[in-house]
């Protein structure tokens, strides 16, 4: 595990950390953010894990986990963005064999959801869902991106996103609207949340998506139907955009932590990251 003197060089309680306008993939306007060290929150403990308290450029509070692989980088670098129940433990444990893979990692709370869950609970003071709902492009975990992208040892012009359900509407949204990130990982990425209101859908940006995508998604999901990943994909295809799309038979919601499909599901992203990565 990383200490803070590891990861930044010296003991400090609060690291500003200040971006520019990056050209990576793009023109990608970057949030200002700022970050300082906190202790792992309670049933929240992942061995190789890191934790940080987020200040956003919105003005709102996230907690995030940093997870460094073995070695010396600099390494590329995943963002991994939870669904509607919060930063809960299987997304993190996604996110530790991502850095068991060889990335570093970041995964951390892009939304303050209404289901009451230990995950969301952890998110409380993040951006709250009305704010998703009203600007998708806005709340998608930028500030996240931001602060992964300036961490010691990460290649900041090797972002890739790994959004699950709602993270990978988020996902698809930031990838369309200027994060300037070079993969994207979508797992049951709704573009019609089954929430009213709902925010506007993921098809209103796509001929803007602008980095190679991965979707998968099981074919028993109740919760997203296939379907809407189906009609994503038909779209961007049509417009000629970069993307393969694994569909799990008879898994249901997020193959990636699902029992029967979460290891094939997990590999097959990593084998993504690596190539475009």
């Amino acid at each position: 595990m990383w200490s803070t003197k590891h990861l930044f060089g010296r003991n400090l309680f609060i690291v500003p950390l200040l971006f520019l306008t990056l050209i990576v993939g793009g023109c990608a306007q970057v949030p200002t953010v700022q970050m300082s060290p906190i202790a792992a929150p309670a049933g929240f403990e992942v061995p190789r894990a890191d934790w940080f308290k987020l200040n956003g450029s919105n003005g709102h509070r996230s907690v995030m986990a940093v997870l460094r692989p073995q070695g010396s980088g600099p390494f590329p670098v995943v963002v991994v963005l939870h669904g509607a129940d919060g930063l809960a433990g299987r997304y993190l444990s996604v996110a530790d064999d991502l850095a068991r893979a060889g990335f570093l990692v970041v995964a951390g709370c892009w939304q303050a959801g209404e289901a009451k869950t230990p995950g969301n609970t952890l998110c409380e003071e993040a951006s709250p869902q009305t704010a998703w709902i009203a600007d998708p492009a806005a709340n998608s975990g930028k500030d996240l991106i931001a602060a992964a992208r300036s961490l010691p040892d990460a290649r900041a012009d090797r972002i890739g996103l790994y959004g699950m359900s709602r993270g990978g509407h988020a996902a698809l949204w930031a990838a369309s609207t200027g994060a300037g990130v070079q993969a994207v990982v979508a797992d049951a990425p709704a573009h019609r949340p089954a929430i009213t209101p709902a925010p506007p859908s993921t098809l209103d940006v796509v001929d803007r998506l602008d980095a190679p995508l991965l979707i998968l998604h099981g074919s028993s999901d109740n919760v997203i139907p296939v379907a809407q990943s189906q009609e994503y994909e038909r779209a961007a295809r049509a417009l000629g955009k970069s993307i393969s799309v694994v569909y799990f038979d008879g898994i249901g919601h997020i193959a990636s932590v699902q029992p029967g499909s979460q290891a094939e599901a997990r590999q097959r992203a990593i084998a993504f990251f690596r190539e475009k990565l």
